[in-house]
């Protein structure tokens, strides 16, 4: 049995020596060592190639004693795992306390209006909630969405109007009535939003555009009066004496916007369907360069690649005009409404539907003749 210290850990005597008793015995609590009699079980022998090998380790040094700077970076070691040790035993003393956020108060903890943790909601937010279900034709589930909105936000009339417009569109007309009512006698036009006159006006022309007629003039002059940077106005009218029956006064409408507004895109889309219609081609082709022109906005309201289409339509249809008329084409030409062709089949997916159209025409321009 080893009796000296030196002896017990295979450590020279003069490093030995310079151990404090603190040193001793930080190494008597962390090496264990067999007992003399013990027997090292055969099965717990770890191959070679599997040892953890120490930082530092070096084939050349296996069978010398520790030497001292070993010893004493181990020591440095060990010191160190027992300070952490140490720590860890002081943060699970603290009772898991809690970061305490800047501004904390335990008086605020009940306030949350949510029971389930979610964010608390404002009138926008039910607003685009509703807009989800809407666009899938859940007019229902959008109009309760509204509904639990308004609740809580009784004075936003953006909420009044999707309830206006969703009812409308889910075929609940009397409700929509009941909430149209809400809006016009409680809120004074200064206050209505573009979504209040233009969802207002939609259930008014719905319900009875002749015996709503003059409320719907009301409605559109202060349309204009509170928003007049709005060319929604212009498209209500519009839809107004088209209803009536004046569809030359909803035409006019449209092109006196386009003079009015530099960014009527809505006006431009509805005014070129509407020539398009009566074969008024190169009004067509103005009006759609007007509209191209007016969708450069962050948020497009309209199909514009629809316009680009429009556009080539009429070009195709002057180009044809010259042939039926024996006036000279050139090959520029013809090769030039190809080209727009393509571009409508290659760079615009959303024409798809009238893909079949498209090829048709590109077919076709081969028959005309050339100079």
């Amino acid at each position: 049995m080893k009796n000296t210290y030196s002896e017990k850990y295979n450590i020279d005597t003069d490093t030995a020596a310079h151990m404090s008793a603190d040193d001793k015995d930080t190494v008597d609590h962390t090496v264990d060592l067999p007992d003399k009699d013990e027997e090292i079980d055969k099965d717990e022998e770890i191959d070679k190639d599997e040892e953890t090998i120490p930082l530092g380790y070096n084939e050349d040094d296996e069978g010398d004693d520790i030497s001292s700077h070993d010893l004493m970076e181990l020591l440095s070691r060990l010191k160190a795992l027992a300070k952490d040790t140490d720590d860890e035993d002081d943060e699970d003393d603290e009772d898991d306390e809690e970061t305490v956020p800047l501004g904390y108060n335990e008086d605020d903890e009940d306030d949350d209006d949510d029971d389930d943790g979610e964010p608390t909601l404002d009138a926008d937010d039910y607003h685009n909630k509703a807009v989800t279900y809407a666009r899938k034709s859940r007019y229902s589930k959008a109009v309760g969405v509204c509904m639990e909105g308004l609740e809580k936000f009784p004075r936003s009339v953006d909420l009044l109007a999707d309830i206006i417009a969703y009812s409308k569109n889910d075929g609940d007309m009397e409700r929509a009535g009941e909430y149209y009512h809400i809006l016009r006698n409680q809120f004074p036009f200064r206050r209505w939003s573009w979504r209040a006159f233009t969802f207002s006006l939609k259930y008014l022309l719905a319900e009875d555009p002749e015996a709503n007629e003059e409320e719907c003039r009301l409605l559109i002059e202060n349309y204009r009066k509170y928003l007049p940077y709005e060319e929604m106005a212009d498209i209500a009218e519009s839809e107004l004496e088209k209803e009536l029956g004046n569809e030359e006064k909803s035409m006019a409408v449209l092109r006196n916007a386009l003079l009015v507004h530099t960014n009527a895109s809505q006006c431009a889309l509805l005014l070129a369907d509407m020539l398009m219609a009566r074969g008024l081609y190169e009004d067509v082709i103005s009006t759609t360069a007007y509209g191209i022109a007016a969708s450069a906005v962050t948020q497009p309201s309209i199909n514009v690649p629809y316009l680009y289409y429009l556009r080539t339509l009429s070009k195709d249809y002057l180009l044809h005009r010259k042939e039926c008329r024996g006036e000279s084409i050139t090959g520029e030409e013809v090769s030039a409404l190809k080209e727009e062709y393509g571009l409508l089949r290659s760079e615009f997916p959303e024409l798809l539907y009238y893909s079949r159209n498209i090829n048709t025409r590109i077919k076709m321009l081969k028959f005309i003749k050339t100079e």
